[in-house]
């Protein structure tokens, strides 16, 4: 009697397996449907937020990153798809925020040099979270020795040569130099009808390295954002930490 119920049991036990793996298998097909139709949120919008109320106020606040929002929107919609995942995070999460943020501005009536302007300004907090990475590098027995060793891998994997031309210039104990003759902040702005947007994340490198320690000196004269034919980066041995 037994083995005749025993592949009763084992089917039963198969079926039930097979139902728990359906159900979980719906579980998961339906969690990934409503993220990815979930609205996306533009990088940066509650800083920018809260940095706009002290200026404008709440309403107006709200109502200018809804703006922008909603332009983010539309642009990511139809943003380019590089392959390389460096570029879409570059255009992602820097280029297309900044630029929905120009456009809101520009569409609210500023005037274009206002615009551009708090930009920049909005943006500028952005980079806390990088800001004070500068300064630990103080704390290392050799800074610029760290700095020399870091910057060629962030270069290759953040920077890949899909979106930027770079010539190296100089690698010694005492500079590190490069420029730069092709940007892809540049040329996707500039196919976006607002090149003159690019110097403001120009701007934006300045402010980050400006917080090197005194040991490592940052410098650059000219930017292909700002109307010049390359970029000239140069990260120097600087004074010695006390």
């Amino acid at each position: 009697m037994s083995e005749k119920n025993a592949p009763s049991r084992e089917s039963d036990s198969d079926r039930g397996r097979f139902a728990l793996a359906l159900a979980l298998g719906a579980l998961a097909a339906l969690i990934v449907a409503r993220r990815l139709s979930a609205p996306r949120r533009m990088p940066h919008a509650a800083l920018w937020r809260r940095v706009l109320a002290d200026q404008r106020g709440e309403a107006e606040a709200g109502r200018l990153v809804a703006r922008a929002q909603a332009r983010y929107d539309e642009l990511y919609a139809e943003r380019p798809r590089p392959a390389n995942r460096a570029l879409g995070f570059h255009v992602e999460r820097s280029i297309l925020p900044g630029l929905a943020l120009y456009q809101a501005l520009l569409e609210e009536g500023d005037d274009r040099d206002v615009a551009l302007a708090e930009v920049e300004s909005l943006m500028a907090p952005s980079l806390a979270g990088l800001r004070w990475l500068m300064p630990l590098l103080g704390r290392l027995p050799d800074p610029f020795g760290a700095f020399r060793r870091i910057v060629p891998p962030v270069v290759r994997f953040g920077f890949p040569p899909e979106g930027w031309a770079i010539e190296p210039v100089q690698d010694s104990e005492d500079c590190i130099a490069f420029d730069i003759r092709r940007c892809i902040y540049l040329d996707t702005l500039t196919s976006y009808g607002a090149p003159e947007l690019t110097p403001v994340y120009c701007a934006g490198d300045d402010k980050l390295f400006e917080a090197l320690p005194p040991s490592i000196t940052w410098e650059r004269t000219i930017t292909l954002g700002r109307g010049d034919d390359h970029c000239d980066f140069r990260w120097c041995r600087g004074a010695p930490e006390r």
